[in-house]
């Protein structure tokens, strides 16, 4: 039995499900050969810092994700659907009995109609939730880093982070370049009734698999702006179904973006809260063996900065020994600070990107 993972790799596979995709959506759409630059938003876990410094990529159960429709298989939406369907079942037997001469009465309508409605009712339920039960993982990357509604949405409100990846420096045949594709955005979902009712293969080879590929791939439209790519791996033969799949990132990032705001979470609201403060120092410490980890890799290092009179953001480079500079000035120790100093201090790490910038184009 073939593999997902073999089968992303099979040409004729790529090419069919490219196909049955372009044909749904309103723009060009294509698995292309080579791959831009792609960006992970991500709060500045813990987590997510373990990640970077373990060469590691986080994946998600697809049906963890919180759009209800992403990776959803429509197959029949209303009930009139449904018994057309089974009606046609109905049809199929008709012509199967008077191809074998038997007497007309031997099978009544209802006791075939009305139990394969009910099957597709219950076949429908599933399929709309079928990538979940086969284990679908996915990694959510954006073609965009100044985006200021993903900022805003995945990156913990500015205070988080954005991982740059260039997958294309993959050799060619590489199973982590191979199952990297586009994301679909289309008005109405792909059709896909057609493979997953073709029981003889007529359609495709594969039909399943190019469904769930196909589906894996297709947003609406509204979602639109986050100009996604996905890694997508299927573990159907999988005993275990966690929330969470770790994978090898085999390259490093070439580059990390820190949110405007990224500093926030290593000041407290509350001296006398015990927690939150051993909290804050966690987070500093943590922050403090990232940005070590950056620069033993010489991974550059941006901050993101609002545009005067825009609503749009731009990546100003600090280097990473200036960043490990301020955070042992400010919180020798891993000590943090009061929130009502953040402006102070804020405005201070803004004044070193400045003189860098201006010692740059000097």
């Amino acid at each position: 039995m073939i593999s997902f993972f073999d089968l992303v790799q099979k040409d004729d596979f790529r090419r069919f499900v490219e196909a049955r995709i372009a044909t749904h959506t309103d723009e060009a759409y294509c698995f292309p050969a080579s791959l831009p630059k792609l960006y992970k938003y991500r709060s500045l876990s813990s987590h997510a810092i373990d990640d970077i410094i373990n060469g590691k990529i986080m994946m998600t159960s697809i049906g963890d994700f919180n759009d209800v429709f992403d990776g959803a298989i429509h197959q029949y939406g209303s009930k009139e659907e449904i018994e057309k369907a089974a009606i046609r079942k109905w049809d199929e037997m008709e012509t199967h009995r008077v191809a074998a001469r038997i007497p007309a009465g031997f099978l009544k309508r209802d006791d075939i109609v009305i139990p394969y409605m009910e099957y597709f009712k219950t076949e429908s339920r599933l399929k709309f939730r079928v990538l979940d039960f086969l284990g679908t993982y996915v990694c959510c990357f954006s073609k965009d880093n100044t985006s200021t509604l993903m900022w805003a949405h995945y990156a913990d409100s500015n205070k988080g982070i954005c991982i740059e990846y260039e997958f294309d420096k993959l050799p060619p045949g590489n199973l982590l370049r191979d199952s990297i594709f586009p994301v679909a955005y289309t008005e109405i979902p792909i059709n896909l009734r057609d493979l997953l009712e073709d029981k003889q293969n007529k359609v495709y080879t594969y039909p399943i698999d190019a469904a769930v590929l196909c589906s894996a791939l297709n947003k609406a439209k509204i979602w639109e702006y986050e100009q996604e790519w996905r890694i997508i791996f299927v573990l159907a033969s999988s005993s275990e179904n966690t929330q969470r799949l770790s994978i090898n990132s085999v390259i490093h990032p070439s580059s990390i973006y820190l949110g405007y705001h990224f500093l926030k979470p290593f000041f407290y609201y509350d001296y006398k809260n015990i927690a939150e403060y051993e909290k804050c120092s966690k987070r500093i410490e943590k922050f403090i063996k990232l940005i070590s980890h950056l620069q033993d890799y010489s991974i550059p290092v941006y901050i993101m900065t609002p545009v005067i009179n825009s609503y749009r953001f731009k990546p100003y480079t600090i280097p990473a020994d200036a960043l490990l500079g301020f955070m042992f000035q400010f919180f020798d120790e891993n000590r943090p600070e009061d929130i009502k100093y953040y402006y102070t201090l804020h405005d201070h790490l803004m004044d070193i990107i400045e003189k860098e910038q201006e010692t740059t184009h000097a």
